[in-house]
């Protein structure tokens, strides 16, 4: 497999071999469910670490891996996540529980006939969850879907004698669901540690980016799953795994590495791009590298990076944008925007908490994203002459 902009598995994973081997390790350990929960910011390659494990767990045939993203979800509800989450749970076991029809299908199947499908003492706990999925009233008691999604994979380890390994991809986004139109996701947290504590049989690992709700979640003393899981920060590649990455599949130099780490500063998702990108080229030098990483910005950097900024109140932008030229102090952007330094400070732990600002020292404060400072800096501004900030002028640029 040449570059790839999807998660990395098999021969062409690099780096975080430590970190692999000890959870593989403690994760095949039948008679642990110590789990794991990996934090770190967005591209950083969390889910490939995920997706990793997963696979080499899977080539020991022993034990149950299930891979589930919160972002596959569509209606971010309760009831659409429980009845997934079930089904996924399901199919896994379905080699171990004799099971000849997929769990989709099943769950489409009227109950008469699926009573004559699943009539076999072996197969009695696939029968009542399905049943329960097919007869459950929306989501009105959450409490019993959580019970049902998470203790499935509990009573088939049971029944089967085989360990299952619950892989929660961007965990804390629980937050966000949804009940009857209400947010109900602190309390499916909640719930979700008490169902955690009575496992046996069943391993958690999760994932997420943003600080403020792995906070919510995992690493603040008031969260549900404080101290309940070994936490791992992953961090961007130094240079010498960049240059392992980029040499994995391009005749590149030492000073051609430095220029690609100095752009994306080790972040894989941007090595992997910008490595991709330079397999189409004919010689690669720092010039070209150069016009490779402005094109990036340019093409890919609009679609990546545009939403996300325009996702962000006028005041953040504000904010953000004054960081980018050079304000990196409270009083700094105050002065450039003309704001209290009170109203700033409220504003940058709001970009903190949503992952786009880093407070690097006391009272500074940088973009957590390089690439995307350099978006802002050279291609959102580009055909501007800013001088300075004047929130009145950016303001109506950010309208057009």
């Amino acid at each position: 497999m040449k570059f790839t902009l999807q998660p990395v598995k098999g021969d062409d994973f690099v780096n975080r071999n430590e970190l692999l081997h000890e959870m593989v390790t403690e994760l095949n350990d039948k008679t642990s469910t110590e789990g794991y929960a990996l934090y770190g910011k967005r591209r950083i390659g969390k889910t490939s670490i995920l997706k990793e494990v997963q696979r080499r767990l899977q080539q020991e045939g022993e034990i149950v891996v299930v891979y589930f993203s919160i972002w596959d979800l569509v209606e971010f509800t309760l009831a659409e996540f429980c009845q997934k989450l079930s089904l996924r749970i399901i199919e896994a076991y379905r080699p171990h529980v004799g099971l000849k029809y997929r769990a989709n299908e099943l769950i489409k199947t009227p109950l008469t006939m699926l009573r004559k499908i699943l009539d076999g003492t072996e197969l009695k706990v696939v029968y009542t969850e399905l049943e329960f999925l097919l007869t459950r009233k929306k989501d009105n008691d959450y409490d019993l879907l959580i019970e049902h999604a998470l203790n499935i994979s509990e009573k088939l380890a049971a029944n089967t004698g085989v360990k299952c390994v619950l892989l929660i991809d961007e965990f804390p986004a629980i937050i966000e669901l949804k009940s009857n139109n209400l947010k109900v996701g602190e309390g499916v947290l909640r719930k979700i540690r008490t169902i955690f504590e009575d496992w046996e049989y069943t391993t958690l690992c999760i994932s997420g980016s943003i600080r403020s709700t792995m906070n919510l979640a995992i690493l603040s003393s008031s969260s549900p799953f404080y101290r309940q899981l070994t936490v791992k920060e992953i961090k961007p590649f130094d240079m010498e795994y960049t240059g392992k990455l980029l040499s994995q599949h391009l005749n590149i130099s030492k000073e051609d590495i430095q220029e690609v780490y100095s752009f994306s500063a080790g972040i894989p998702f941007y090595v992997q791009f910008i490595g991709k990108m330079l397999g189409r080229i004919e010689k690669i030098t720092p010039d070209s590298i150069r016009k490779v990483e402005h094109e990036f910005l340019t093409e890919e950097g609009n679609i990546l990076f545009k939403e996300e900024f325009y996702s962000l109140g006028p005041k953040e932008r504000l904010i953000v944008l004054g960081i980018a030229n050079g304000c990196h102090t409270p009083k700094e952007m105050a002065n450039a925007i003309g704001n209290k330094i009170s109203n700033i400070n409220r504003f940058l732990t709001y970009l903190t908490e949503k992952g786009y600002v880093l407070r690097k020292n006391k009272g500074q404060y940088v973009l957590d994203d390089p690439v995307f400072e350099r978006w802002l800096k050279n291609i959102l501004f580009e055909s501007e002459e800013v001088v300075g900030l004047n929130e009145e002028k950016i303001l109506d640029l950010l309208k057009e």
